[in-house]
């Protein structure tokens, strides 16, 4: 049973930007227009071709870290893929989702800032955000070779897909990014992780001998804003971000670490630790009982079952307070952000 829905983690932003969204003229034919030249067939016959694909025996390591968080979002475990590229992470797939990892993350990051990911592009499908941002990363490449590549029903695609509709397409994508990340957080019961990820983002390794500071990169992001003061800088920050994927990192921590210190975000976090206590086959992840002998999902024999978030399963009893490391932040991660 999932621990919380995406009623949960949507950001006001995010619901707000979809909203306006759904209310445009032309949205429905656009994306009926999509479906006719986006072959998701195509794309995951690429991956199934190109990419490392992860399971209990392909870099179990990290393929153990989705098992869990598809369980606390309530969400089909979607093919979870390793590809040659830079520290970033997309999830595609309308029918048949695919989350993909670049290789890069795996050298950046810590573990728990792999599985952040993850839960981030986990957190995407549970936001019913694949489709409309599948779209919107089409529809930004067929801007570009439209005319040099005639592809079947594209030229009609992009006659539908007006000025207005691309530019609220894009501004939802952005700020559905916010929710997202919120679920990462609410999974790993703690902001800090997501925090650190903006870090790797903006270049700052995990073996980094650098000292930094959490408040004065989300500071940036008040600085950043006011400077749309000016008409011209407001101009100037339109056109960054048209060129970007994401919301800007600084924005992002600011964000993050805002709703990490409210009541919500405490409450998803202790259903979420019920989630990642809960005894898991050392083979595949998925949840097993004390009881039995083989794990149901994969049929590995069963001898003291772990859990992702320690070594041992705990026994907890209803009403049991959540342990006190659950929330203890670590010592101190297309434009780099994740999809």
């Amino acid at each position: 049973m999932a621990a919380f829905s995406a009623s949960d983690v949507v950001h006001p932003y995010d619901e707000s930007a979809k909203r306006q969204l759904e209310s445009m003229t032309g949205l429905q034919a656009t994306v009926q227009a999509f479906m006719k030249v986006y072959s998701e067939r195509e794309a995951h016959n690429f991956h199934l071709s190109e990419c490392l694909r992860l399971g209990p025996a392909q870099l179990p390591e990290i393929y153990r870290m989705l098992p869990p968080v598809c369980e606390a979002f309530g969400i089909p475990e979607p093919e979870l893929y390793l590809a040659l590229g830079e520290i970033n992470a997309y999830t595609f797939g309308h029918t048949r989702t695919s989350i993909v990892l670049f290789s890069e993350l795996l050298d950046a990051c810590n573990d728990d800032e792999i599985e952040a990911v993850i839960a981030h592009e986990a957190g995407h499908i549970l936001c019913q955000h694949v489709l409309y941002h599948s779209m919107a990363q089409f529809l930004d490449a067929a801007r570009e070779i439209g005319s040099l590549a005639p592809i079947p029903g594209l030229s009609a695609l992009l006659t539908l897909a007006s000025v207005p509709v691309q530019s609220a397409l894009t501004s939802w994508s952005h700020k559905s990014e916010l929710s997202a990340d919120r679920a990462a957080a609410a999974y790993l019961g703690n902001p800090e992780v997501v925090t650190r990820l903006m870090f790797r983002f903006a270049g700052v390794r995990r073996d980094s001998r650098f000292s930094h500071a959490v408040e004065l990169f989300a500071n940036q992001a008040l600085e950043w804003e006011a400077l749309r003061e000016s008409r011209w800088n407001r101009v100037l920050q339109w056109m960054l971000s048209k060129q970007s994927t994401h919301p800007m990192l600084a924005v992002r921590v600011r964000e993050i670490q805002a709703w990490g210190a409210s009541p919500a975000f405490a409450r998803l976090a202790e259903l979420s630790y019920s989630v990642r206590s809960a005894p898991r086959c050392q083979a595949c992840a998925h949840r097993v009982e004390p009881s039995w002998r083989h794990c149901q999902s994969c049929g590995a024999a069963q001898a003291g079952a772990a859990s992702v978030a320690g070594s041992a399963a705990p026994a907890i009893t209803a009403g049991a307070p959540i342990p006190a490391q659950a929330y203890r932040p670590e010592a101190t991660a297309q434009q780099p952000g994740m999809g």
